[in-house]
């Protein structure tokens, strides 16, 4: 990758006035406290993005170009029919040798679901194409911003990480010691780089973010913040944020995934909300996750 790309981690949301996480960008203009709606990430199109304000440039700020050696257990998602190249669509992490953990609403976009692994660039060719199994969503799950956006993929063949190094997550057991208000978080995506997707960009990133007190900061927006499933990280400007493609990425925070890449306002122009896993969201992924076959 060149050192001209700037970017962030992409975690995407889609357009309902709330968007699902998908890609991390910054905005240089300040946002209006507009009633804007929220949406999940990856089901929809590039159409559906709100255009970008006349005379505003997009630029990308807080996020860095990455490898996957620096976050093995990094695996980016397909569809079939996906209008990014290559199909991208969402970014998972790999738990286990067959499991991946990823945001339920990726599991609604259509066409058939796969992944591919150990690209830093998934246009690139070469990598490990995965077929999936089984997607199976938290039974609690309704919509990306009423809680419960997790899920996992169970897939045909072992995803090989290097030296076995499956992501940790959270779980009840972490509640109260995984994270807190904050605590800089990372995150990893292969989404899009600006809001038209104008790059056709499908390389992975990274970027860092502060996680705020949700339940004082992100509100007003869709169907509300709820601090019980959700974690908010980022800036009220969304000088960096997720973008389409980046759904369902990691939250890393000391080492350990602590939430998932659920939702942000349409514009993403504002925080970016994570599912929240030190808690029955992480209890049920490791049920699921099982023996990882």
């Amino acid at each position: 990758m060149t050192n001209t790309r700037r970017r962030t981690t992409r975690l995407v949301t889609a357009a309902l006035g709330v968007a699902a996480l998908a890609t991390i960008v910054a905005s240089p203009a300040t946002a209006s406290p507009a009633a804007a709606g929220n949406a999940p990430a990856d089901n929809f199109e590039a159409s559906d993005i709100p255009p970008v304000q006349p005379g505003v440039k997009p630029m990308f700020a807080g996020g860095s170009d990455a490898t996957v050696s620096e976050f093995p257990a990094i695996i980016g998602g397909l569809r079939e029919g996906g209008s990014r190249p290559e199909g991208q669509t969402c970014t998972g992490t790999a738990v286990a040798p067959r499991k991946i953990l990823i945001a339920a609403h990726c599991a609604d976009a259509a066409g058939t679901k796969s992944f591919r692994y150990g690209l830093d660039d998934l246009a690139a060719g070469g990598g490990t194409d995965i077929k999936v199994v089984d997607y199976k969503k938290h039974p609690k799950y309704v919509n990306f911003d009423q809680g419960y956006d997790v899920a996992v993929v169970t897939t045909e063949s072992d995803i090989p990480v290097k030296d076995g190094k499956y992501a940790q997550f959270a779980t009840s057991a972490d509640a109260g010691s995984a994270w807190k208000v904050g605590d800089e978080m990372q995150g990893f995506g292969y989404g899009m780089k600006d809001q038209q997707d104008a790059s056709k960009d499908v390389t992975l990133d990274k970027a860092s973010m502060p996680i705020v007190d949700g339940a004082s900061e992100c509100t007003g927006v869709g169907a509300g913040f709820n601090a019980e499933y959700m974690i908010c990280a980022g800036y009220s400007d969304g000088k960096v944020t997720i973008l389409k493609g980046d759904s369902g990425g990691p939250m890393i925070v000391n080492g350990k995934v602590v939430g998932v890449a659920s939702w942000s306002r349409a514009d993403f122009k504002w925080y970016s909300v994570y599912g929240r896993l030190d808690n029955e969201m992480g209890d049920w992924v490791k049920q699921e996750v099982g023996s990882g076959r």
